[in-house]
């Protein structure tokens, strides 16, 4: 059989059936791991998860109980929407378990996990203290990043008055002018607790050299992230939502969006619609909408959404912020927040009673879907698309 005529078979199964093909003769693994065919299987399932209008992947993170204490765990989830019911096919959840994994397990603070995005099958994710890695599960590869450049060392215990330092942000993509990976920090310098009298710094870490190096920002030191900041990767771009304090009071002064671009490494200050600056209790996270950057607005009242604005971001405008309010969800009983579009009229919410739902917002039809967790404000969801590609 000619070689191509062999690529094009197996550029269309699943890295999971590829992984034990590779055991079945040396050639095969030398096939299999070459990088025009794992080029080439990336292609072939962007390709499919792009052209499918009924089956997605979805990663979840979410806080679980488990022995009275709170767990965080990610799980992959196959979503299909066939003859206007969603579905979750069998044996479909798939939790990842990182609490035995070593290195992972050492030092990992995992109620503070968060998923700082995912690209190409891979995921990075961060307990926004030293702990950085990546993660490819299709083919159950882990890799622990090196210690910052940038961060200083632990002081001891109960220790006030002196510099310290943390990282506020962490963020993960593609430069496809360099063809590489990679990881962008923000690292905040404080003492005591006095934490806005220090410029933020930045560093980068690229997946081909393994190291971290600095790179200018002139973030103001007044921004600032919270433990729900939403984030997400797109197309070159990372994006996270944040907000600028008042110096002198501490208060709210306003909602911003970040962004920093992956080929040019180079930060931007996004602006934002004016509805989102109303009030404190207006809220704003991220999606990709029919290929497009979505923001969600909404107002919360006792932990319920009133209503949710949709707002996308024109595409000539790109990261300067152009906004265009699509679509405004009327309140809907015990809807918490919004997570992410997982087809062009699908929308992923978590109730507060810790269950997601699937609101298809051009029939008003809500779905409930098997996918539990505790502290619904600690969720995170992802449209996932596997891969080869090695973290190694």
């Amino acid at each position: 059989m000619p070689e191509e005529m062999v690529m094009q078979i197996l550029s269309r199964l699943p890295p999971k059936s590829l992984m034990r093909f590779r055991c079945v003769h040396k050639s095969w693994y030398n096939f299999i791991n070459d990088p025009n065919f794992v080029d080439v299987h990336l292609s072939k399932s962007v390709d499919n998860r792009c052209s499918s209008k009924t089956s997605t992947c979805v990663l979840f993170k979410r806080c679980v109980l488990n022995n009275e204490a709170n767990h965080i765990l990610l799980s992959l989830v196959d979503l299909s929407n066939d003859n206007d019911d969603v579905q979750i096919q069998s044996n479909s959840i798939r939790d990842l378990n990182l609490n035995n994994v070593p290195p992972l397990s050492v030092g990992l603070r995992h109620e503070c996990l968060d998923i700082a995005g995912h690209c190409h099958g891979i995921i990075c994710l961060t307990d926004l203290s030293e702990n950085i890695f990546l993660c490819n599960p299709a083919i159950k590869q882990l890799k622990l990043l090196p210690k910052s450049c940038l961060r200083l060392p632990q002081p001891p215990p109960k220790t006030l008055n002196r510099l310290q330092s943390t990282g506020v942000a962490v963020g993960f993509g593609y430069d496809s002018r360099a063809r590489v990976y990679k990881v962008v920090r923000i690292v905040m310098h404080f003492e005591g607790f006095w934490i806005l009298f220090f410029p933020h710094m930045a560093e980068v870490y690229t997946m081909s050299s393994n190291s971290w190096r600095e790179i200018k920002t002139d973030i103001p030191s007044t921004v600032v992230w919270s433990s729900s900041s939403s984030q997400i990767y797109f197309k070159g771009v990372y994006y996270w939502f944040a907000l600028e304090l008042d110096k002198q009071t501490l208060d709210e002064n306003k909602k911003v969006m970040l962004s920093f671009d992956m080929d040019d490494e180079l930060f931007f200050d996004t602006p934002v619609p004016d509805s989102l600056q109303d009030s404190e209790e207006n809220y704003g996270s991220l999606g990709v909408w029919n290929e497009s950057i979505a923001l969600f607005s909404y107002h919360v009242e006792s932990g319920v959404s009133k209503f949710i604005d949709i707002w996308v971001m024109d595409g000539f405008c790109g990261i300067k912020g152009c906004w265009t309010k699509h679509l405004t969800i009327e309140p809907i009983a015990g809807i918490g927040m919004p997570l992410t579009f997982w087809n062009s009229d699908e929308l992923l919410l978590v109730a507060t009673d810790g269950y997601v739902v699937s609101h298809n917002f051009d029939t008003k039809v809500l779905r409930n879907l098997p996918i539990h967790g505790v502290l619904f404000e600690h969720f995170q969801a992802v449209l996932y698309t596997s891969s080869l590609i090695s973290v190694n």
